[in-house]
């Protein structure tokens, strides 16, 4: 029988697909110049969950979702706010496209960020598992720290001097590329074969499609540790199969991730970010949440990670 892996947050919105109705994410107003430590919480896969406010009432709890365009919330708050109603949208989710309603938020804010007549989409809460996610129309273009051991989030502006922030000896830092907060680093080598790699923090697991395990097979004779498949479940709560493979190390530059588990699927996700033709995988919260802190800034394209000396190559 199949196990089961939940991915709690599969939402891909504004990829340009001519079946999204919403563009690019627009990004928020810039925050203050020195950064906001915002003391948050955690959900039952740790992933790091922030206070938000619509049109002035909550707080509602939303998981910070560095994979997801646009923030999006449950249905049953809606009901209690009396918004307006935008125009549908198509969904997609890691295993299927669903036509969503929108409403518009006339405020909407966590910390002191504040943006203004926002457009979201609005899921049931028994796919979403929560209140919300915020995605990368309130995050991009600016400096956020995710402590998911403190349950902190700090946001900021991005340094306006590049020579003032130097990587400290316990940071790995990653140079990346990407556009419209997407970022991928192609630093990355799992076992030894190179691939793209990106940070999802709404996603519980770790992901790489068959590209990668392609390389795999062919480089170091890797095979699947069962012929029995993991079913994934997204918001939409269709599910897809996937397999389960060991690795010894996933190295992100200097940073090594030591005897892991990855879960191998095609999902739609890769096609969406560009990278179903690459080996590629999507760094989820079972690796995350190993490091002391991630730094993701979006305006310099950069990710620092915060861990012990023993982490960084060389040491492990």
């Amino acid at each position: 029988m199949a196990s089961s892996v939940r991915l709690s947050r599969r939402v891909l919105l504004g990829s340009g697909a001519a079946a999204f109705a919403l563009g690019p994410a627009r990004s928020a107003p810039l925050p203050p110049p020195e950064p906001e430590n915002i003391q948050g919480g955690a959900d039952d896969a740790n992933r790091l969950t922030v206070e938000t406010r619509i049109n002035g009432r909550g707080p509602y709890h939303f998981v910070v979702d560095t994979g997801a365009d646009h923030t999006v919330m449950a249905s049953d708050i809606v009901a209690g706010l009396d918004l307006s109603a935008g125009e549908p949208v198509i969904v997609q989710g890691i295993t299927s496209a669903v036509p969503a309603a929108t409403v518009m938020l006339k405020q909407f804010s966590f910390g002191r960020i504040s943006m203004e007549d926002v457009k979201v989409p609005v899921l049931p809460r028994a796919g979403l598992g929560g209140d919300g996610y915020l995605g990368l129309d309130a995050i991009n273009n600016r400096r956020v720290m995710f402590d998911f051991h403190n349950h902190v989030l700090s946001v900021g502006r991005s340094p306006s001097d590049w020579l003032a922030d130097p990587v400290h000896p316990d940071e790995a830092l990653l140079r990346v590329d990407g556009v419209a907060g997407r970022l991928t680093s192609i630093d990355c080598h799992v076992d030894g074969v190179r691939a793209h790699a990106f940070i999802d923090s709404g996603a519980d697991v770790t992901i790489a499609n068959t590209r990668l395990f392609a390389e795999l097979q062919e480089r170091t004779g890797k095979t699947y540790l069962s012929d029995e498949p993991v079913v994934l479940t997204g918001v939409t709560g269709a599910t897809a199969l996937g397999r389960l493979v060991a690795v010894s190390r996933v190295r992100l530059g200097a940073l090594n991730f030591a005897e892991a588990v990855l879960v191998i699927a095609d999902l739609p996700v890769f096609e969406s970010w560009g990278l179903a033709d690459k080996p590629a995988l999507f760094i989820g919260m079972n690796f995350l949440e190993r490091t002391a802190a991630v730094t993701i800034d979006y305006a310099r394209r950069e990710l620092r990670f915060k861990v012990a000396q023993q982490r960084m190559a060389g040491g492990a």
